[in-house]
């Protein structure tokens, strides 16, 4: 068993001593391990913020250059395919529709019911336009105020003194709205317009039988007799009868006076149809009431000729509302006719059609 050199134990007595043991012949000691590599950044998910803004940055930059191209197609274009603007000698229009009231009334989405002051603006403006040689008022109104009728008239007396001035009618043009026609160089009616109604109206109401029978009695103090005139809780006494008879006769007189004036005619003539009658379109010619029979491109036509443009004119059409607030009323317009046209088309609806071409008698 002596010389065995094998290790029968965890005994360091029966190791074999490594080479170098002692220190002597050790190898240097290891170099330190070089520290560790730092952490890749952690990947972060895409900003969505920040696509979101450019996203909609560019969408409303898309927007506000289609708003700005169907801007200048209107300002190009009229919505009957005529020329707005352009270069050249052009004919303007001015049309005039609804009540005629001294103040108009703007939406908050754009889109304006014009007043007799915003209708006084365009035919001024059509007076300083040197490219305007020529105006074509189209007139759709059963009338309103007459001072507001009135300062439409003066106006368009101004500016037949410098330019033409042609009146079409269209489905309606009585009593204001004729009053507006009359300052015009020549009226052209459809045979149907509804016309004349040369005369002056004042309504008044009465409900003091109504508050009597529920026990409710109203009453007013005035400094003069004639303070509380036509008070729908009193009758009204015969001297203030005959007090508003004389203003409205004074009105009259001034509406068949202008009438006269307008139409070259003597005033016995006008009085002949100035009883307050609706006259057709035909009727109205007879009358002497309006020069010819014809639509709104005949007008066109004859305020180019008596203008002396040659050929197809360009259309200016004057409007009380631009900028953006005109386009969104323009475009809310187009969706008002765009759903009368659904309701025209629907079967299933008995009378729509009357219904919406009576609507504008009934606001006489």
């Amino acid at each position: 068993m002596a010389g065995d050199e094998r290790n029968f134990g965890p005994s360091a007595a029966w190791q074999p001593t490594p080479p170098g043991a002692g220190g002597q012949d050790a190898p240097p000691p290891a170099p330190p391990s070089p520290p560790a590599p730092p952490a890749p950044p952690r990947r972060r998910g895409p900003n969505w913020l920040v696509i979101g803004l450019v996203i909609f940055l560019l969408v409303s930059f898309v927007g506000g250059m289609l708003l700005v191209g169907v801007a200048f197609m209107g300002m190009m274009s009229g919505t009957d395919g005529e020329m707005f603007g352009g270069f050249g000698d052009k004919v303007g229009v001015i049309t005039i529709s609804g009540v005629i009231t001294t103040a108009g009334e703007e939406f908050a989405f754009g889109g304006s019911v014009p007043g007799a002051r915003q209708y006084m603006a365009q035919i001024r403006a059509a007076a300083k336009d040197e490219s305007i040689k020529a105006v074509v008022i189209r007139i759709n109104s059963p009338g309103g105020g007459p001072a507001a009728s009135q300062e439409i008239h003066g106006e368009i007396i101004k500016l037949a003194d410098e330019k033409p001035v042609v009146v079409s009618m269209g489905e309606v043009a009585a009593s204001g709205g004729y009053y507006v026609a009359v300052a015009g160089d020549k009226i052209y009616a459809n045979p149907a317009t509804l016309t004349g109604s040369i005369g002056v109206i004042m309504q008044t109401v009465q409900y003091q039988d109504m508050l009597d029978k529920i026990g409710v009695e109203m009453g007013a103090i005035t400094t003069g007799p004639f303070k509380d005139t036509g008070s729908p809780v009193r009758p009204m006494r015969e001297d203030e009868r005959a007090m508003l008879d004389g203003m409205l006769n004074s009105i009259y007189e001034q509406f068949v006076r202008d009438v006269a004036a307008g139409r070259d005619m003597d005033e016995k003539d006008v009085r002949k149809v100035a009883d307050g009658r609706v006259l057709t379109g035909e009727q109205a010619l007879e009358a002497g009431l309006v020069d010819e029979l014809g639509n709104y491109y005949d007008a066109i036509a004859s305020a180019a000729e008596m203008a002396g443009i040659e050929g197809e004119p360009s259309v200016k059409h004057f409007s009380s509302s631009g900028g953006l607030r005109g386009l969104l009323g323009s475009l809310a317009e187009m969706q008002r006719q765009q759903a009368v046209y659904q309701l025209l088309r629907d079967f299933r609806l008995d009378g729509v059609s009357e219904m919406l071409q009576a609507t504008p008698l009934q606001t006489n």
